[in-house]
């Protein structure tokens, strides 16, 4: 029995950035179980603490570039690739090298963020196959296992994740992967531009599928302001 389009995406997801998504949820410092105040049950009032350390004193833990690159294409253990970045105190990882370093060094993390790719499209292809869906990966499921046999998706994704940053072209109309607008399908983009030959299915192919569940969507038929900070009102609660 061929497998269904929603049984694909759910596979994608677990395969593809589980592991790396439940790695980055459960490392946290903040073990205590409060909002930062020390009253440890969640109330009270938080403080802040104005400091005037220079900023070589702190380091950056996440550089909120394009979305899932560190947690999703890279690995949460491991050295860091960079010797000459620190890390914080947490793990030594690459996805602390990524967001401690600068975009200019991107390229260090090209052959992680192929490795991954590779393993992506292999565990994926029959699935691929089965729902009669062109992939960007050449080989048969099970041998695709070089970055010849992902050139096309490279092309694709490779302009967008190195380097890790979000660019915005204003002579072109603004969507991600031009831009990112709060509404924008990302995840489900990012999905197809890395598993989809874009030639034969559109960019949202997953995005336009009906697969939140009734009710998901707090305002389905609502969009984000257009203007400044382009956020809805918070959604009222009984």
């Amino acid at each position: 029995m061929k497998p269904s389009i929603p049984h694909l995406l759910t596979t994608v997801l677990t395969t593809a950035l589980g592991a790396g998504l439940l790695g980055a949820c459960s490392d946290s410092s903040n073990s205590r179980g409060d909002n930062g105040g020390g009253d440890g049950d969640g109330g009270g009032t938080p403080t802040v603490e104005i400091r005037a350390n220079p900023p070589s004193d702190y380091a950056r833990i996440d550089r909120m570039g394009q979305p899932a690159v560190a947690t999703a294409l890279l690995r949460g253990g491991g050295q860091p690739i960079r010797d000459s970045v620190p890390i914080n105190n947490n793990a030594d990882n690459e996805r602390d090298s990524l967001n401690q370093g600068d975009p200019s060094g991107d390229a260090d993390f090209a052959g992680a963020f192929v490795d991954t790719l590779i393993f992506v499209n292999n565990a994926l292809a029959d699935d691929l196959d089965s729902l009669g869906l062109s992939r960007c990966a050449s080989g048969a499921p099970g041998e695709i296992d070089s970055a010849d046999d992902i050139d096309a998706c490279l092309q694709v994704a490779a302009p967008v994740v190195i380097p890790d940053v979000v660019t915005l072209d204003t002579s072109q109309p603004s969507s991600w992967p031009n831009g990112r607008h709060p509404d924008d399908p990302v995840v489900d983009r990012v999905l197809a531009a890395v598993l989809l030959d874009l030639s034969a299915h559109p960019l949202d192919l997953f995005a336009d599928l009906p697969l939140n569940p009734p009710g998901n969507d707090a305002r389905a038929d609502d969009v984000s302001p257009a203007n400044f900070p382009y956020l809805r009102d918070p959604i009222a609660t009984p």
